[in-house]
């Protein structure tokens, strides 16, 4: 089969979502040794510097063969390079100084019942009441894995100002996604990933300068640090946001989003991997209630097999009358 025939088939969709995923998960790990090396805007402006320098030899050329088209998309672009690089991670920081661990954990996982609710709000597209189940289900399984399997926890949540912010990049994710389904079809992805990071990287510039007081205050360049911005530049970030797009390409948006509920389970198998944290009965559990929670989603609509079955028998028994 031609790759250009396989990216387009739901197989490929899922492909891509699953390596996007596993690319990210790694994402925490890292970003968790780096806490105290730097400030978050200049840990995210390195790491999108060194991801769009990285890049530009595979999609400086494309990005200036569809210039015009790039033009003409300027305002999309700039709202998927705020929302899913400059504004993202940074409004994360602020909201860990008031909101605690639990509840930003659980609201961000608001973002693929999010999607879903924009996408029928504002797209007017309608999904079967059993993707809402789902979704549901699946926030079951990460109200499980936050609170180690004890839902009483979840009466002692207080919130505070941080958790509005959550929130907000939950709905971020929500118009990244859907902005990225727009914009997919009119230029390649090569172009979209080049313009997504350049942009995100001059708009992170004004989050620097604020977290400096007016002057660029960058982290010492350590060897750990090096590394560390390495793999984040390339694996949860360029190879990341490719897979991610291109499978919301593929699936939709809502689709897509579902798998938002993976991360933490696949988070945790990475720091029991590489951190040595150890991994429970709760772990494992929540992570198969996540799963379930997904694989009814994904099946909201009845499969491509049946819907030909149906149709076959309505025209066999029109056909008898």
């Amino acid at each position: 089969m031609h790759w250009n025939t396989f990216k387009t088939t739901q197989f490929a969709g899922y492909l891509f979502i699953i390596l996007s995923i596993i690319n990210w998960s790694g994402n925490f790990v890292a970003s968790r040794g780096m806490a105290d090396m730097g400030s978050p805007g200049a840990l995210n402006l390195l790491r999108w510097g060194l991801a769009t320098v990285l890049f530009a030899p595979f999609g400086i050329r494309a990005l200036w063969r569809e210039r015009a088209e790039v033009l003409r998309l300027f305002m999309p672009l700039s709202v998927i390079a705020l929302s899913g690089i400059s504004l993202f991670d940074t409004l994360i920081f602020l909201a860990g100084h008031t909101s605690e661990a639990l509840n930003m954990s659980l609201i961000s996982t608001l973002s693929p019942l999010l999607t879903a609710l924009t996408a029928q709000c504002f797209l007017r597209q309608r999904f079967h009441g059993r993707m809402y189940v789902g979704i549901a289900v699946s926030f079951l399984g990460v109200c499980l894995l936050v609170t180690n399997g004890n839902l009483l926890r979840l009466g002692s949540m207080e919130f505070a100002a941080g958790d509005i912010i959550i929130l907000a990049t939950a709905l971020m994710s929500a118009i990244y996604n859907h902005t990225i389904k727009l914009v997919a079809d009119r230029i390649s992805q090569a172009t979209l990933l080049m313009a997504s990071c350049l942009l995100g990287t001059i708009y992170l510039v004004p989050v620097v300068l604020w977290e400096g007081g007016g002057s660029f205050n960058l982290p010492d360049m350590t060897s750990t640090l090096i590394w560390s911005l390495l793999y984040l530049a390339i694996f949860a970030s360029l190879l990341c946001y490719l897979l991610w797009n291109m499978a919301v390409q593929v699936l939709g948006a809502t689709k897509t989003a579902m798998f938002y509920y993976t991360l933490p389970p696949v988070s945790g198998f990475a720091a029991w991997v590489v951190l040595g944290e150890p991994v429970g009965m709760d772990q494992l559990l929540s992570g198969a209630i996540i799963l379930a929670g997904i694989l009814i989603a994904l099946y909201a609509e009845k499969p491509k097999w049946l819907k030909v079955r149906l149709a076959t028998h309505e025209q066999l028994a029109e056909n008898a009358e």
